[in-house]
């Protein structure tokens, strides 16, 4: 049986990222009834009943357990030696690493350990059958974001790609046995020694929990205030494109796109958003998405479900004033 394995983070101490289980769930989705393996691999403390069950509803069919006191800390040469030894035990397929900062620093070194091959931060996947083989092709943005380029590597297993979290939805839906396989772990020695761990005070605002997103491009660049009023009267987050946090008007925790925060609110509001293909990666999964922009030929309008030609800034300004006189109102 083929067999398609996802590595399910510990964000520590011992909680399953929502990235393992978005991967879970697209790999499902994608591959549909074909008879293939779905397995999940765990590193650290116990698995709970609950977490399990997420897993399970996500689509795997079973999980790889590593449980070891020495996996409670994320290290580079236990994680990437232990995952290699599982790797080339299981004989996978595919392997998926959500693109997190552990998966960043492990998939890479493990790819190499295994001299296969990886595709970073892909964007979409498929699953091929042919010639009694199963082929992974995984698309992301190249060329600085100005085409999109599909990458297969068929010549040796496993064929890795790294996904960046929030790409895909989470599923709950599926049902199917998962069977639990427990993994004895062999005992790595230390390179490196964590003395201490200091909480980061500011983690900035997380763009990809919010349901109502209002954003501004270079089109609102002299009147962002106005995109962050409106967000404030709507009692939602406010996010922006590359222009705006490159000549430092917004925060890089409210980027939207390739290297900032991947969205999947309910409504995606952008007002003077051109639409360049590395925004577009990070926000064209929304639910519903509303484009203000006096440019009819604009690339963001594509993928709208309600399209505005007109000047953000007056809209912006309408929308605020409407809305303010409706609360009164009420």
């Amino acid at each position: 049986m083929k067999k398609v394995a996802v590595f399910l983070e510990n964000k520590l101490p011992n909680v399953l990222a929502n990235v393992g289980l978005e991967l879970v769930s697209e790999v499902r989705r994608v591959i549909g009834d074909q008879i293939v393996e779905v397995v999940g691999i765990w590193f650290g403390g116990e698995l709970t009943l609950e977490q399990q069950s997420k897993i399970q509803k996500a689509g795997a069919n079973r999980v790889i357990l590593v449980q070891h006191e020495e996996l409670y800390d994320y290290d580079t040469d236990r994680y990437s030696l232990t995952l290699y030894n599982i790797a080339k035990n299981e004989n996978f397929n595919v392997l998926l690493i959500g693109s997190s900062i552990v998966g960043r620093d492990l998939a890479p070194r493990l790819s190499a350990k295994l001299a296969t091959g990886l595709t970073a931060d892909a964007t979409s996947l498929a699953f091929v059958h042919k010639e009694d083989q199963l082929f992974l092709e995984a698309t992301r943005p190249a060329l600085g974001g100005n085409i999109f380029a599909t990458i297969v590597c068929p010549r040796t297993l496993p064929q890795m790609a790294t996904i960046r979290p929030g790409v895909f939805k989470a599923s709950e839906t599926f049902n199917n046995h998962l069977k639990v396989d427990h993994y004895q772990y062999q005992h790595i020695p230390l390179r490196v020694k964590i003395l201490k761990r200091i909480p980061k005070k500011n983690k900035g605002v997380d763009l990809s929990k919010a349901k109502l997103i209002v954003s501004g491009g270079r089109g609102v660049i002299d009147k962002y205030n106005l995109v962050k009023e409106l967000a404030s009267i709507l009692n939602t987050d406010y996010a922006a494109s590359r222009a705006l946090v490159d000549n430092n008007i917004v925060p890089r925790s409210h980027l939207v796109g390739q290297t900032g925060s991947t969205v999947m609110p309910h409504i995606y509001m952008a007002f003077g958003i051109s639409g360049a293909i590395q925004h577009l990666a990070g926000m064209e999964r929304s639910d519903y998405i509303i484009v203000v922009n006096n440019d009819p030929s604009a690339p963001i309008f594509e993928v709208a479900d309600l399209g505005i030609v007109s000047d953000a800034k007056e809209t912006l300004k309408f929308l605020i004033d409407d809305i303010k006189k409706i609360k009164e109102e009420n």
